[in-house]
């Protein structure tokens, strides 16, 4: 399963988000495609294979002391 995480820094957080951010464990079965950080808001994008939703919500909770996340399932266009 294909998931997409906007993460965005809480305010007064920006130090803690990024060691974070650069220090985050991804778990065996977690497969991170591309984490990206914008300009603009969100401020990062990640893009990630997880085998279920609930291996996916438990990777993305290690960044909510200092983001707020929002994550979406994603489908491949040619599977429409």
């Amino acid at each position: 399963m294909i998931f997409v995480s906007t993460l965005e820094i809480i305010p007064g957080k920006t130090d803690e988000a990024l060691q974070i951010v650069k220090n985050v464990k991804t778990p065996e079965n977690v497969k991170v495609l591309h984490f990206l950080q914008m300009f603009g808001k969100p401020d990062f994008f990640v893009i990630f294979e997880a085998p279920n939703e609930e291996i996916a919500m438990d990777f993305i909770l290690n960044f909510t002391p200092a983001l707020e996340s929002s994550t979406q399932l994603g489908v491949s266009v040619d599977e429409l």
